[in-house]
């Protein structure tokens, strides 16, 4: 009877400890899922991480950069560079800590960011197609000289996607 016992035991330890699972199986890796891209004028899919280009018909894009703003408080065209959401959601996010963002209210969306163009640093958080993204700024160019030797309005970015508001 004790062996028994005893082989229920190892039995039981055995499948308790072989369905865990370790941290080498998370895909998105100790940064919690955080992807670096460079967006540009010919849109980008956040949740497939692709960018559109001059060839490619970009049908599903989520959104794209620009260098004019097409709203009320914006400067001129190739003062700045901004991103124009597809659906038009979009919001500035007062955060030092991207890291540490992990939801967005989608009560603040803005109905003009001409005043804010992309910066170094600057957090955003827009709607996506087919969910939720949040992006830091990494590089963009801020004067018109450089605006205009870049006709995809370039930006690099670091960003995380959802399919819901929580990151």
């Amino acid at each position: 009877m004790k062996r028994i016992l005893v082989l229920l035991i190892i039995a039981a330890l055995m499948v308790v400890f072989s369905s865990c699972k370790d941290d080498e199986d998370n895909p998105a890796g100790p940064t919690g899922g955080i992807k670096e891209i460079t967006i540009q004028h010919f849109g980008i899919d956040w949740s497939e991480g692709l960018v559109g280009d001059q060839i490619t018909n970009f049908n599903n894009s989520d959104g794209e950069t620009i260098a004019w703003c097409p709203n009320g408080n914006g400067t001129g065209w190739g003062q700045g560079i901004w991103y124009r959401a597809t659906s038009t959601k979009i919001m500035r996010v007062n955060t030092s800590d991207f890291n540490g963002l992990n939801s967005i209210d989608t009560n603040l969306w803005s109905d003009d960011v001409c005043a804010t163009p992309l910066a170094p640093g600057a957090v955003w958080a827009t709607k996506a197609n087919d969910g939720f993204v949040v992006f830091r700024v990494l590089e963009v160019a801020t004067d018109s000289a450089s605006i205009a030797n870049d006709p995809l309005w370039s930006a690099k970015v670091q960003y995380k996607f959802s399919t819901t508001t929580q990151f």
